[in-house]
């Protein structure tokens, strides 16, 4: 895809994410939500309290505590997201490839091609994909005007998967209408986009 329709997908999704100025709160709460436990608030003061609950796509249980955040859960998902060897989840396929940069940590990920139903491995680093299995894996996106940020699962990652192959990618945008299939460098490279100020 070239660069600038890149671009313009990227700042469709940004979104679906916390503000550059809230950048450093969002790295904290995702990093502690990696360890594996639900995050607790009651560690910040009201006003960084304030700023959590404003956000977009945040999950909570029933004490109040972060189960899932921009893409990272502990709840069980499709898409099995490893870090340090701790099993985590992932909403999305593209959420598996920008999650290590906004963690700094690489990560294994396992999931499954919903046409083919192939299994599907991937070893992540927050600079880029070390390697995958197997060859000609691609991410479907649904049309940037079906997202919605108030509801960003049941509107974007539902039709977000990792798929093997060109028949796979064809069938997929057979019935996605305005869809796209980026293969996985460039799915990379949207993350990376999408996320820039949260990085930084």
């Amino acid at each position: 895809m070239p660069p600038s329709a890149l671009d313009t997908l990227a700042a469709s999704l940004a979104g679906t994410f916390p503000a550059c100025e809230d950048a450093p709160l969002a790295r904290r709460l995702l990093r502690e939500l990696a360890q594996g436990d639900p995050v607790s608030l009651s560690g910040l003061d009201q006003p960084g309290r304030a700023v959590v609950q404003r956000w977009p796509n945040v999950r909570y249980d029933d004490e109040g505590r972060i189960v899932a955040f921009s893409g990272l859960s502990l709840t069980r998902t499709a898409h099995t997201f490893t870090v340090a060897g701790g099993a985590l989840y992932a909403w999305c396929a593209w959420d598996t490839l920008f999650l290590p940069g906004l963690l700094d940590r690489s990560a294994t990920v396992e999931s499954r091609c919903p046409i083919t139903a192939t299994d599907i491995r991937l070893a992540v680093a927050p600079d880029g994909i070390v390697d995958f299995q197997p060859t000609g894996v691609r991410v479907s996106f649904p049309p940037p005007a079906a997202t919605s940020t108030a509801d960003v699962t049941g509107t974007f990652c539902r039709h977000v998967h990792f798929l093997v192959g060109p028949v796979a990618a064809e069938q997929w945008l057979s019935r996605h209408p305005g869809g796209v299939v980026l293969e996985l460098d460039d799915a990379f490279e949207l993350g990376r986009a999408a996320t820039c100020c949260l990085t930084r």
